[in-house]
């Protein structure tokens, strides 16, 4: 798995500088233009994986590098689980620097002479709670996102798994829907929710219980990865 992990990164080395600096770009224009802290992390932390993923996946198809990595002394497990691996790192990575970015900008805000700093940038508009809570919301997503991308990829490669992947997340959102209800019902869970969330630190407290659950699903995303990809043929 170590040499999976190894393999990715030094395949996306390049890559990844580019959308590092491209994400950057977005956050700051997020983060000062639209006046949201939360809004540039959502970028960095959300961004940077997703990127990565799919560059990762198109890689694999270019010049015969997927079938040709099978000759080499790894096994296919090795390989799906060293692709989750590297995603994981990635996304934690991506999290912290989206943390990082955050107390700069808030930072500089706070630096500035009283007033001329905007409203929604300020320490006291961005408790550490709401900006941890957000960064570990964002990263919910990702985690999702990629536990029903990834078994995708794994079984019909990028071009076809492309294709399928949207399908999947419409029929999702679709069920999810159709079982919680009419908007009304909606409406008056997220208000129930918000209220919550702004009792003492029901922020993070949310924020662990949904990473605890979404670990749970990448791992077992990652073993239906694995036994697709077994199947595989090539």
């Amino acid at each position: 798995m170590k040499t999976m992990i190894v393999a990715d990164f030094s395949t996306m080395r390049s890559a990844l500088l580019q959308l590092v600096g491209i994400c950057l770009i977005i956050a700051v224009f997020m983060g000062v233009v639209a006046d949201t802290v939360v809004g540039a992390i959502a970028a960095i932390t959300a961004m940077l994986p997703f990127m990565f993923l799919f560059s990762l996946a198109a890689t694999d198809e270019q010049n015969g590098w997927e079938r040709f990595r099978l000759t080499m002394p790894i096994t296919r497990r090795q390989v799906v689980f060293g692709r989750y691996a590297s995603l994981a790192l990635l996304t934690v990575a991506a999290a912290l620097f989206g943390l990082l970015l955050a107390a700069v900008i808030i930072g500089v805000a706070t630096a500035l002479p009283a007033g001329t700093a905007p409203a929604g940038l300020t320490a006291e508009a961005n408790p550490p709670a709401l900006i941890i809570g957000a960064t570990a919301g964002t990263v919910v997503v990702i985690a999702v996102g990629s536990s029903v991308a990834l078994p995708l990829i794994t079984r019909f490669g990028m071009t076809r798994g492309a294709r399928i992947v949207p399908l999947v997340v419409v029929l999702v959102m679709s069920a999810a829907i159709g079982f919680i209800g009419d908007g009304a019902a909606i409406d008056s869970a997220l208000a129930g929710l918000v209220q919550w969330l702004d009792t003492g630190n029901n922020y993070l407290l949310l924020a662990v219980a949904m990473l605890l659950v979404v670990a749970a699903i990448y791992i077992a995303s990652a073993f239906l990865s694995a036994k697709l990809y077994e199947g595989r043929e090539f």
